[in-house]
């Protein structure tokens, strides 16, 4: 069963960095979501601090997920270019 959760507080986003499972889908009202490694190092504190906390989620979200999949199907997020999250769990055509 596929998985997601919305991150609201630095504590939720601590927790599952520590968990090290799963992946963090970046929203943004600028770009299409983006998915990555739950600790790659582009996720950023000072991002989420702006995006989720100072802003209200006016700006954009985070969320948690159990997959890549998921993250395809719930969100259309793209795998990003830079940490490259693994692809062997969907069509690598739908991260284009």
């Amino acid at each position: 069963m596929a998985e997601s959760k919305e991150i609201t507080t630095f504590e939720e986003l601590r927790k599952l960095r520590l968990a090290d499972d799963g992946y963090i889908v970046i929203k943004d009202t600028a770009r299409d979501p983006i998915v990555h490694k739950i600790n790659s190092t582009c996720i950023s504190t000072d991002n989420f601090n702006v995006k989720v906390i100072l802003n209200e989620r006016r700006t954009g979200s985070y969320f948690w997920v159990d997959s890549v999949a998921t993250a395809g199907r719930e969100f259309g997020a793209k795998r990003c270019k830079v940490c490259k999250p693994e692809t062997h769990y969907i069509d690598p055509s739908a991260l284009k």
